[in-house]
């Protein structure tokens, strides 16, 4: 049995920044000129992908953690996979495809850190019912679900499997695509058995239109904020408001990520909502002071001794 089973995406990422790029949220960047040759200050390869940087994540809190991802058989794949093995995931629930690419990413980080990324998802897009293992779902203690393209048919699949095994928690971090789909009118909020749902604050504007349905059908509802921080509604009702960690962000890639990953491992060890708030800033705090989504996690002992003060 395993601890979590995280189900998304696993790519290559490649990072590249430059003080000559900016960039801001309200979506200014320079616009680069043909011919032009920009000095970069960094570069660099890693793995990534929401599923892959919840496992190890997961991992490295000391909980025994799986991955369902699908990616090619090719150089790309053999990176990903090392690094999970490297890392303690298990790997017998990827999917490689003979016939199909690793997907990847290059992200453009600017001074200030905030990045823009281009994605090619190439097989982590493409997961498909027969790809998810009931019996393996049904043993876990907790799935985390990232973006796995907007597959409505595959994400009907978890949720009928996570329905009829109520002893298996999901929590679930939908991309853009899957966003789209819950403001569909036929797919019922209701029949999602999601225990903690987790946007950042754009996201959860694109649904305004669902926010009362959210917060009434999902236990825990986590909003983050970047480095404001962010709030967490419990059964629609009580509200815990947190701020992020004060701290030299390099890249903010994987934050959330990292913050989710914190935040749940701590519900898996059965602390409070309050001490998985702190976990969840503490991981992620730490990531951002890295290049990628996985230099900075931290381990067990350390988010202990780093969360101390609050026993």
């Amino acid at each position: 049995m395993f601890d979590t089973i995280s189900i998304g995406s696993s790519l290559l990422d490649i990072f590249i920044k430059s003080d000559d790029l900016e960039a801001d949220r309200d979506g200014d960047r320079q616009i680069l000129t043909y011919g032009d040759k920009m000095e970069l200050s960094d570069f660099h390869m890693m793995t990534g992908g929401g599923a892959s940087n919840t496992a190890v994540a997961f991992a490295r809190l000391g909980l025994h953690a799986a991955v369902i991802s699908e990616t090619g058989r090719d150089e790309f794949a053999n990176l990903i996979t090392s690094d999970f093995q490297k890392e303690g995931v298990a790997t017998n629930l990827l999917i490689q495809e003979k016939l199909e690419r690793t997907g990847g990413s290059v992200i453009l980080v600017a001074k200030n850190s905030e990045r823009v990324a281009m994605v090619h998802r190439g097989a982590a897009s493409l997961l498909d019912p027969f790809d998810i293992p009931a019996f393996w779902l049904a043993k876990s203690r907790w799935v985390h679900l990232s973006s796995i393209g907007g597959r409505k048919e595959t994400l009907d699949k978890i949720f009928k499997v996570l329905r009829g095994n109520q002893d298996t928690k999901l929590s679930w971090n939908p991309g853009r695509k899957e966003l789209d789909l819950l403001l569909e009118e036929n797919w019922p909020i209701a029949q999602i058995p999601c225990e903690v749902f987790f946007v950042n604050q754009e996201e959860w504007a694109l649904i305004e239109p669902l926010h009362e349905e959210i917060l009434l059908n999902f236990p825990q509802v986590v909003i983050t904020k970047g480095k404001a921080g962010g709030e967490v509604h419990l059964f629609g009702k009580k509200t815990f408001e947190f701020i992020g960690q004060s701290t030299v962000s390099v890249d903010s890639t994987g934050a959330g990520d990292a913050f989710a990953a914190g935040y749940v491992a701590a519900l898996l060890y059965g602390l409070s909502n309050q001490e998985a708030i702190a976990w969840g800033v503490k991981n992620a705090g730490n990531v951002v002071a890295y290049f990628g989504a996985k230099l900075g996690l931290l381990r067990h002992h350390q988010i202990l001794e780093l969360t101390k003060h609050r026993k």
